[in-house]
């Protein structure tokens, strides 16, 4: 079997290496082992490469005629371009070897199209049948670090796909049970990113189709959108409900989780959002019910159908005693055409737009007595447009408008024939109700739920209030729950959002005070009124006189003006929802950002020293790695291997030598180092070489083992350091360290 791959790679250094580095590289190798569930006899047989590829460089001849072979001729200082790609000829029994060192040099796709073969193979006609666990953990870890690369890319579902392709061989196979909660650790924390890339694709493009990676990503169709619904629908399970306290394992707390929704909203039609609201509605919900109020009314004026409007007002009832809709239960009114009932609906509306609205229309000396209920028809249809049209994918000015909805016959026909018997309200959100018990929820599929968590109970809530309170926004939820769930900290951007008027909200979904730069949320769905946040109403003067009008004639009668009033008011309402404000800025959780939630800092670091182009937080990384293995190594246990995984072989035996001497003469060095970088450049010939120019500030001091009072007095260096920097292999080190000044 002929593999492509070279002595040089096996032993990890240049084709231009000179001889004395070869055997510290071999050294070097041996002591760098794979992960430690691989077994002996496979670490045996890389061992036995290893020392394969040393034998035929190290002796001058046979390296000659190697180099004679694939290059023609000897290698030269800035690399000679093989004549032919370097080829290395193993046996069967040799392939996990190979695949040892090909997940080295993280040459994923090769370990693939070597090792899968032979998991497939029931024969055990390619590879050693002895080694079928080594290959199975090759193979796994390949698909997994391929995961992780796409994740950095920022393809969060082919990340995914290669993830679940090493979790389904292990879990098959039950093997490498801690390698399995890694990986599905990771899936947990892909999902928000999956649900926004499979529902946001029609929204943001993909990109240059050049990119081999974006143009495999799947194209958005009802298959995607499908499962991205399902991974929120599992999601919020695992939560317990949107304001749950179970735990989905993403690393959202309770806030970023209601940011997060809310930015998904707008991706969303009006049937997906249906699907998900109204169920949760049902847990029960306060804030699905309220979104669960919007989508229904957005569900009648687009399908024409009044029936949604009928539903939406149950719903509205449900909350009555905890939250004021008068606003909303009014413009439901309006849809169905129940004058007499919207007028007895406006008498509750706190909203300081819709009062100044229906006051200007009361001032009209109109004979007929309408001019209010124009007022508020205007109002309504800047409403819709501010708090309902942006908020559903799909929707636009075109096929929904309030004048549409009155001007299809159908929408008089159901009118006409619709039963207007609202249901009593339910006390589903007394506190004597609890949230259904999560035993009696089935389980969710694998990566969506591994557990159930049992869900604290609602807070008591006070008796129904009207006219007492200022209308509230939705995201306040439990203010008398002050216990957050810990370990679900907020990793995402935070803003506070404003609601328009120059007030800052500060609710907290727990009643906690969210210091500034926290994420705060409005208070909608609060049991008690924000302190400092009621906004002042102008006194309602007495109406004048009850209007009552046939619906059927005042429908006709609306259509007739509407085209007059149809966006006077937009300006002057524009805002007043307490979802207004979420649309001004969203969750700070998109396509283009990098995820925070893995990996974790120590795989961070190796991921930054891994990454093929040089930019300024890699140079950061490299000279604080090497700052920080330089205290381990000269420290007092006086660790030789601190350096290998920074310093290339030159430079390594040379700070080893200097450990070596502290060694002899009993001390220890302890150091305190501050450094800038000055400038950074890249070799323009070769992508993998790259300079950096730091101001390095250095304070060391000896001790003697034992002994707590330094030798001597600290030395101060003030330096200005020029390291050269090699990536090799695949890792970014440090080739050479030069001091330019001495301040």
């Amino acid at each position: 079997m002929l593999i492509p791959l070279d002595f040089y790679r096996i032993l990890g250094i240049p084709q231009q290496t000179t001889g004395e580095f070869i055997e510290q590289a071999y050294q070097d190798r041996l002591v760098q082992l794979p992960r430690r569930e691989f077994s002996d006899e496979a670490i045996a047989v890389r061992n036995e490469l290893l020392a394969i590829a040393y034998e035929e460089l190290s002796d001058p001849e046979t390296r000659q005629a190697y180099d004679q072979q694939w290059w023609g001729g000897e290698s030269t200082d800035d690399g000679s371009v093989p004549l032919t790609q370097p080829e290395f000829e193993c046996e069967p029994s040799q392939l996990i070897g190979v695949l040892l060192i090909l997940l080295d040099l993280g040459e994923y796709e090769l370990v693939l199209a070597y090792g899968e073969p032979v998991l497939n193979d029931p024969q055990g006609t390619v590879g050693d049948a002895v080694y079928q666990a080594d290959y199975l953990l090759c193979v796994s870890l390949a698909h997994w670090e391929l995961s992780r690369e796409c994740w950095q890319q920022q393809h969060y579902e082919l990340a995914a796909t290669s993830s679940f392709k090493a979790f389904g061989r292990l879990q098959q196979e039950n093997a490498f049970p801690e390698l399995q909660t890694t990986i599905r650790q990771e899936l947990y924390k892909l999902r928000p990113y999956r649900i926004l890339e499979l529902l946001t694709q029609g929204d943001q493009g993909w990109g240059d189709s050049s990119d081999d990676l974006i143009s495999a990503a799947p194209s958005e169709s009802g298959e995607d959108r499908q499962r991205g619904l399902e991974l929120l629908r599992a999601i919020i399970q695992d939560r317990g409900g949107i304001e749950g306290k179970g735990q989905d394992y993403s690393g959202l707390g309770n806030d970023d989780f209601l940011k997060f929704v809310h930015q998904l909203r707008p991706h969303l039609t009006i049937d997906e959002q249906a699907t998900v609201f109204l169920p949760e509605s049902k847990r029960p919900s306060r804030l699905a019910t309220y979104l669960a109020i919007h989508t229904l009314i957005a569900q009648a004026i687009h399908d024409r159908s009044p029936r949604y409007i009928v539903e939406a007002k149950s719903l509205i009832a449900q909350l009555e005693n905890c939250q004021d809709l008068a606003l909303e239960n009014a413009i439901c009114d309006l849809l169905l055409g129940q004058t007499e009932t919207l007028g007895l609906s406006l008498d509750y509306v706190q909203d300081p737009k819709a009062i100044a609205a229906i006051n200007t229309g009361e001032d009209s000396e109109s004979e007929d007595g309408n001019d209010a209920l124009l007022a508020f028809y205007g109002f309504t249809e800047t409403w819709l447009a501010a708090e309902i049209l942006p908020h559903f994918r799909g929707l636009t000015p075109d096929n929904f408008s309030l004048n549409t909805y009155f001007d299809d016959p159908s929408v008089q026909t159901q009118l006409e024939t619709l039963s207007f018997d609202v249901p009593p309200p339910l006390e589903i959100f007394s506190s004597s109700n609890s949230l259904p018990s999560p035993d009696t929820e089935p389980e969710t599929p694998m990566v969506q739920s591994f557990a159930t968590y049992p869900d604290d109970a609602p807070p008591s809530l006070p008796p129904k209030r009207r006219r007492q309170t200022q209308r509230r926004s939705l995201n306040n939820l439990d203010t008398a729950n002050t216990n957050h769930r810990q370990g679900n900290t907020a990793t995402l951007t935070a803003p506070i959002f404003s609601n328009g008027n120059g007030e800052v909200w500060a609710g907290h979904p727990h009643g906690a005070n969210v210091a500034p730069g926290e994420y705060a949320v409005p208070s909608e769905l609060s049991a008690e009124p924000v302190l400092g946040s009621s906004v002042p109403l102008t006194k309602r003067r007495r109406r004048k006189k009850r209007v009552k009008i046939n619906p059927i004639r005042f429908g006709l009668f609306l259509l007739g003006v509407a085209g007059v009033i149809g966006g006077s008011a937009f300006l002057i309402f524009q805002g007043s929802s307490p979802l207004g404000s979420l649309e001004r800025e969203q969750l700070d959780l998109t396509l283009n950002n990098t995820s925070e939630f893995i990996p974790d800092e120590a795989t961070q670091k190796t991921l930054l020293l891994s990454q093929s182009s040089f930019t300024q937080p890699v140079a950061q990384q490299v000279l604080q790695t090497w700052l920080d293995q330089k205290k381990l190594a000269f420290g007092e246990k006086h660790d030789l291997n601190a350096l290998k995984t920074i310093l290339m072989p030159n430079l390594l035996t040379q700070q080893q030598n200097r450990i070596k001497q502290d060694i002899a003469q009993n001390r220890y060095r302890q150091y305190e180092h501050q450094f800038k970088i000055l400038s950074y450049t890249v070799n323009p010939k070769d992508a993998n070489r790259a300079t950096v120019i730091a101001r390095v500030q250095e304070i060391s001091q000896s001790f003697s083992p034992g002994s707590k009072q330094p030798n001597a007095s600290p030395a101060k260096d003030d330096l200005t350091v020029r390291y050269q920097l090699v990536r090799q292999p695949g890792q970014w080190k440090i080739d050479q360290i030069q001091v330019v000044t001495v301040h």
